[in-house]
Parts: C-alpha cells; structure tokens; sequence
C-alpha cells in the first residue's frame, strides 16, 4: 500500500489532538487511509511531527465515531464500512436535519439567504476540479449552515459523529456526475426554501440525503474490500 499524503501539522490555535484527529479523519473519509488498513500511533506521530500523546487522544475519538478498531496487542485497523451504520445515519440526519430546516425557514434572514447562494455558487466552481475534496467541504458546510440558521448549531455536532461511515460512501461515490447531480440537488433545495415552501423542502431534503440508498449498492459492488461483511 503507498504512504498515505498526510502531511506534517501547521501550527494553529487548535490543540494538537484536534489537529490530529481533523487530519485522520480527512484522510479516512477521502480514503487515504482505505478501510482495512493498518495504522500506528507512532507512525501517525512521525508523519505529523508531533508526539504520540495526541495521537493516542486522536485515535480514541476516532474509535468513538467507528473509524478505528483498537485491539488490545494488536494493529489497530481502519474499519470497514458498515451498511447497517449508513442506513443509521440517514435516518439521524433526516430527524436532525428536517427539524433544523423547519426552524431555518422560520428564522431566514436575506444575509442568510445571501450565505447560502455564496455557497451554492462556490458548489459550482468546485466542479471544475477533478479532485472532489472542495465540493464535498462545500456540501457540508452548506448543511451545517442550515443548522446554524437554525439556531442549533450543535445538532451538526450530533450529526457529525453519527456519519463517519455514511460519509465513506458519499465520498466513494462523489463523481463528477453524481457532483453536478448534488448541485441541482442543493439548488432545488434552495429555491424551496427562498420560496418559503417548507412542504416542498423537506421533500427535497429528505430526497437529498436518502439518495445514499440508491448508491450504496453501488458503492460496496465497486469496492467489495472496502465493506464490512453483511453476514
């Protein structure tokens, strides 16, 4: 297996374990790190020029969100994706989510709605690169802004740790033309909520996240070792 491109941490204000577990987490859901792979604490501590103690605090959070399996003397191993894992996350997002849409539409203000195109547009020029990591930020930030409208900020928190496998599968599956096919997604989503429809956005975002079913099949065909075994 190549090296995977993690690159040494930059000094920043965040504590060292953030910065570590921000930098794992990252390359877990872009698949440097590809499920099934071995991972060490003083391998990751090497690469990121820092010491083991924050990366010994990163791999337990890790651990908590599903990313790690951390065995007593044994290698600690990147995990393999779980259907059953993703199928509970889109349920979580969908309750979390279509609530905190209820609340955005209520509290909308045209700064926010300024925001939201901002992003949408950003969403756009993404898809001039190849690499898919921009637009997948994008995508999240634009949900987590939703939250944030919303006034609750922290039901991104929940559902983040809730999505680390669903996430795998977005990004596995993020092509250029399931990118352009997120877009129109987000855009249609957007126009429901300008237009003040909360029927017809909720529609379009339980539709929007529950596309995932559609291509997690797909997904675990492509990439057999890369999933969990349903058995």
């Amino acid at each position: 297996m190549k090296d995977p491109l993690i690159a040494p941490l930059p000094a920043a204000a965040n504590s060292a374990t953030e910065q570590v577990y921000q930098a794992l987490y990252d390359a877990v859901i872009s698949l440097e790190l590809p499920p099934g792979s071995k991972v060490s604490e003083a391998e990751i501590a090497r690469r990121l020029d820092v010491s083991r103690q924050p990366v010994r605090d990163a791999f337990f959070r890790l651990s908590k969100v599903g990313f790690l399996s951390i065995r007593p003397q044994r290698a600690t191993l990147i995990t393999r994706i779980s259907k059953k894992a993703v199928q509970d996350a889109v349920f979580t997002r969908i309750a979390l989510e279509v609530e905190c849409l209820r609340e955005a539409m209520r509290n909308l203000t045209p700064a926010d709605v300024n925001a939201l195109k901002t992003n949408l547009a950003s969403q756009e020029a993404a898809l001039a690169n190849p690499d898919p990591a921009r637009f997948h930020a994008l995508d999240e930030a634009l949900h987590e802004k939703l939250c944030q409208i919303a006034g609750h900020p922290h039901a991104w928190v929940l559902i983040q740790e809730q999505k680390a496998h669903m996430d795998r599968v977005r990004y596995i599956t993020l092509s250029a033309e399931r990118r352009h096919k997120v877009l129109g997604e987000h855009g249609a989503l957007l126009s429901a909520i300008i237009e003040g429809d909360a029927a017809k956005a909720e529609e379009r975002l339980r539709s929007h996240i529950g596309a995932i079913h559609q291509t997690l099949d797909e997904a675990r065909a492509q990439n057999p070792d890369f999933f969990e075994d349903e058995a």
